[in-house]
C-alpha cells in the first residue's frame, strides 16, 4: 500500500513540475519587435507583417504583393 501511495505522489509531483515549466511565457523578440507566430519569426519594429516565406513587410499591401498569404505580427 505504501509503495502504491509513493508512486502516485511521485507521478503527481512530476506532472505538476511539467505543467509549471511548460506554462511559462517565453519572449521571442527583444523590445520593439513583433512576433509572427505562424512563421515563428521576429520582425523589426517598423515591419509588422510577414509573408510566411522569410520576409517581413511594413504594410499589408506590400506583403500581399509577394503573392503569399500574410500574417499580422504582434508586439512581444
Amino acid at each position: 500500500m505504501r509503495k502504491t501511495l509513493l508512486s502516485i505522489m511521485s507521478c503527481a509531483i512530476l506532472m505538476g513540475m511539467v505543467a509549471a515549466f511548460t506554462s511559462c511565457k517565453k519572449d521571442h523578440c527583444s523590445g520593439g519587435n513583433y512576433w509572427c507566430s505562424s512563421a515563428e519569426k521576429c520582425c523589426p519594429g517598423d515591419k509588422r507583417y510577414h509573408d510566411g516565406h522569410g520576409t517581413c513587410w511594413g504594410s499589408m499591401e506590400g506583403c500581399r504583393s509577394s503573392g503569399y498569404g500574410c500574417e499580422t505580427c504582434h508586439p512581444e
